[in-house]
């Protein structure tokens, strides 16, 4: 059975390399090597005792490998094989192939592609066609592209779960203009659905019809009094939405003049302007965004709407840089046509300090409150309620969140032998939920944390210790919480910093409104070891104690990981050069970098350069394939002057790429900062949604009757349909809420610390290409996050779809 999966397997990997995206640039075609072929190979075993219900022993292997085609594409392969399944992962989808070409500043997208335009026209749809950059030097740039947007899929009542589409296809380009005082851009974007390319009827019910949506928005960006920066933005989206009615109708927006309306076409509109003011140090800044309700292209896969935002910032350095403050203000506000059965406000207000008086000293200060207020449309409904629980989904609901964090780092001391540092801080979290003006029952919550840490460091000797004691209280309507513990630890390094060791023990106490709940010991081992730069061999061992009123607890877990890289495969053998030979061509050379001292001879001082190579594991397979290629010229260079440039020349390349990297992973920090807030706001409209439609199953005059005993058939059809809506708001309930979680987690993951993030890593690996040439194009740090998050909304739902359970939601807004 294992041979038969490892056979199929091996063929879907080979299937799997059809599919590839690639960026080249032609002046480079003929210049690279024929075939490079990078990879690598790891072995993870868990050895586990406890009373979790857990395998007592597992393994995984993993393996990849790449081969790069004359700098053009890569066929990249990949496998994994545990005790219980094999498998592998494949970069792109199956039997898809993108290729980015580009020569001096023309860029094409070809295959299956995606771009974007702008947040309200489109919006990182894929599309499989082409598409185009033109940047070049001076104050035009335009973008454009075609392809087709979705594939159609008949209506198959044998698979309910397919869901039909029409064949979609779609133009557009974005173009910007730079005058004197003034930029000017200007975005329009078509999509249309061909009826003919679905033969077989889809139910009504299912409201799938053929589109058709144009969608237009013009930017600008000038200076007011030669310091006043103002951003604008203005878009029109004009959908039909079923391209099948008959009869004229009446062209509404701008947009609408470019399509055939009928009776179902809809006009939107969009707008967001952002002044910024230099005032000091630091700047001063107003923001103003309004989104029609529904409003929407065919560009994208989700767009926020039905919103009103105002935003505020300030930013200032004081006493000399000393003191940085940044301060910000945001109220936003839905409902925005009446048509709600009820209107939520949200404000927004945060503050930042962080004061550093010397070099020892560092204080840091943030402080955030949260209020969102929903209010009832319907004043009669409250007034004349028999019950306080008979209109709960429409009541007036106020939600209030507080934070505050106080950081202090205190340096003791700082030279070459000795290193002493001491850290507190403190926190705290209070939320209350509130209803008609009163905390409803479970609804507060408060929470303090504090600890005190102490670090001492012998960097001579690699060695350091680290000590702390943390503790938390917390109140609720459970009681009150107090947990406190302290921390010791220490790291050392040996044999020429290559083994790393750690180890770590801990000791927690809980206490529930004054009564001891536990006490937790555990000891944490850590011990890693790279060998001549391609091996790498880890090993750590946790042991927990957890002894409670009822019983003791003993875990102990064990990892052994060892893991094989290779950066190049030679494909022919070189004649090694005599030693006579190798000591006339390799002098003793010395390269100074940044203040980094590359000495020896010239391969000695190639073996340094390789060092620095783990650290590049996560760049773009191209930007990897662009650092070897330099290397490569180095190696086979015939002077010593031409070895030192070309030295140069790498080390150049490679201190922007890792610099590139660290900023990246800092946008996927952001974007899902961003996301998270975003994902906060809509989750009570959201849980709304399936409260009433759960309300509309519950008061149905057949709900809990049987359809056996039903006695109007069709009555019992309609409360069906009820109910099927119903499951279909829970589902978007829990996925919305899987898809919350896992954002939130990414959104507070440390950047650097990003690929420890299952998700985050497979997603960081799946955008970096893109996100670098955004780089490289020097776009705006607010246009890659955006475009980032964009990526990120399709990314997590699909996940949310196969991982997010269904069966049960909690709903958090209204009182249970």
């Amino acid at each position: 059975m294992i041979l038969k999966k490892i056979k199929f397997s091996i063929i879907f990997l080979f299937l799997g390399a059809l599919g590839f995206s690639q960026n080249f640039n032609v002046e480079e075609l003929g210049k690279a090597k024929l075939i490079n072929v990078s990879g690598g190979f790891s072995a993870n075993s868990v050895f586990y005792s406890g009373n979790a219900a857990r395998e007592p022993f597992s393994y995984f292997l993993n393996g990849n490998i790449n081969f790069n085609i004359a700098n053009l594409y890569n066929v990249p392969l990949s496998f994994s094989y545990t005790n219980q399944k094999f498998g592998y992962n494949k970069p792109v989808l199956m039997n898809r192939l993108s290729i980015h070409p580009s020569y001096k500043w023309i860029t094409a997208h070809i295959g299956d592609v995606s771009m974007t335009f702008s947040p309200y026209t489109l919006a990182g749809h894929q599309f499989s066609g082409l598409g185009v950059d033109l940047t070049p030097q001076g104050k035009f740039k335009i973008s454009a592209m075609y392809g087709r947007l979705v594939k159609n899929s008949e209506y198959d009542i044998t698979f309910p779960e397919i869901v039909p589409a029409y064949k979609r296809f779609g133009y557009g380009f974005k173009t910007s203009y730079a005058l004197e005082k003034i930029t000017l851009g200007l975005t329009l974007f078509k999509a249309r659905d061909e009826i003919s390319s679905i033969s077989n009827p889809i139910p009504f019910e299912m409201d799938i019809t053929p589109k058709e949506n144009v969608a237009a928005s013009f930017e600008t960006s000038f200076k007011l009094f030669d310091k006043l920066l103002v951003n604008t933005e203005f878009a029109n989206s004009a959908i039909t939405e079923d391209l099948r009615v008959t009869g004229n109708g009446k062209p509404k927006g701008i947009s609408s003049l470019l399509l055939n309306p009928n009776a179902s076409t809809t006009s939107y509109n969009a707008f967001r302007g952002q002044f910024t003011y230099p005032a000091g140090k630091g700047t001063l800044g107003l923001g103003y965004e309004r989104i029609d309700p529904n409003y929407r292209t065919l560009g994208g896969y989700y767009f926020n709407n039905d919103l009103e935002n105002v935003t505020i910032n300030a930013t200032q350095n004081l006493y000399g840089d000393k003191l940085s403050l940044a301060i910000n203000l945001g109220l936003q506000k839905d409902n925005l046509d009446k048509q709600k059965e009820s209107q939520m406000k949200r404000l927004v207000s945060s503050l930042n300090a962080d004061f550093r008086p010397n070099q020892k000293l560092n204080l840091s200060l943030n402080y955030s409150n949260f209020q969102s207020y929903t209010n009832s449309r319907n004043q009669f409904d409250y007034i004349n309620q028999v019950s306080d629980h008979e209109y709960l989904d429409t009541l007036n609901f106020r939600q209030v969140n507080q934070n505050i964090g106080l950081t202090v780092n205190y340096l003791l001391k700082n030279d070459k032998k000795l290193k002493k540092a001491l850290s507190a801080n403190f926190s705290m979290q209070d939320a209350q939920n509130q209803q008609q003006g009163k905390t409803i029952e479970g609804g507060a919550s408060t929470y303090y944390n504090s600890g005190v840490s102490y670090i001492i460091g012998y960097p001579e000797k690699d060695l350091s210790f680290n000590g702390s004691i943390n503790n938390t209280y917390g109140q609720t309507s459970a009681g009150k919480n107090f947990i406190i513990g302290p921390t010791i630890g220490a790291t050392k390094l040996f044999f020429d910093k290559k083994l790393n060791t750690s180890a770590s023990t801990s000791y927690n106490t809980s206490y529930n409104n004054g009564e001891k709940q536990n006490d937790i010991f555990n000891f944490r081992l850590n011990g890693s070891y790279i060998y001549k730069e391609k091996h790498s061999f880890n090993m750590s061992v946790i042991s927990l104690f957890n002894k409670t009123q009822d019983r003791n607890n003993n875990d102990l877990t064990a990892t052994l990981t060892y893991s094989y890289s290779f950066d190049k495969i030679k494909m022919r053998p070189k004649r090694e050069p005599k030693t006579e030979e190798k000591q006339a061509a390799n002098p003793v050379l010395k390269i100074n970098f940044n203040n980094k001292i590359f000495e020896g001879n010239r391969s000695e001082i190639i073996a340094q350069l390789k060092q620095l190579q783990p650290s590049t594991q996560n760049l773009p397979e191209q930007e990897t394939v662009n650092l070897d290629h330099l290397m490569t010229l180095a190696e086979l260079t015939s002077n010593d002057k031409e070895f030192k440039e070309k030295v140069l020349d790498y080390l150049d390349a490679y201190d922007t790429q890792i610099k590139n990297l660290e900023q990246y992973n800092i946008y996927i920090t952001e974007a899902a900062q961003k996301l998270e807030s975003e994902m906060k706001m809509k989750d009570e409209s959201i849980e709304s949604a399936y409260s009433t439609a759960v309300g509309r199953v519950n008061s149905h005059p057949l709900h809990g009757v049987s359809q056996s005993d039903a006695q109007n058939k069709a009555s019992y059809n309609s409360y069906l349909k009820l109910v099927e809506r119903s499951d279909e708001k829970r589902n978007l309930l829990a996925y919305h809420r899987w898809m919350q979680r896992e954002v939130s987690t990414l959104a507070k993951t440390p950047s650097k610390e990003i690929d420890q993030n299952e998700y985050g890593a497979a997603f960081s690996k799946n955008e970096i290409e893109e996100t670098f040439k955004f780089i490289k194009d020097k776009k705006s740090d607010a246009d890659i996050i955006e475009a980032i998050e964009l990526k990120m909304i399709p990314f997590y739902h699909d996940l949310a779809l196969k991982n997010a359970k269904t069966e049960e939601v909690d709903l958090n807004y209204i009182q249970k």
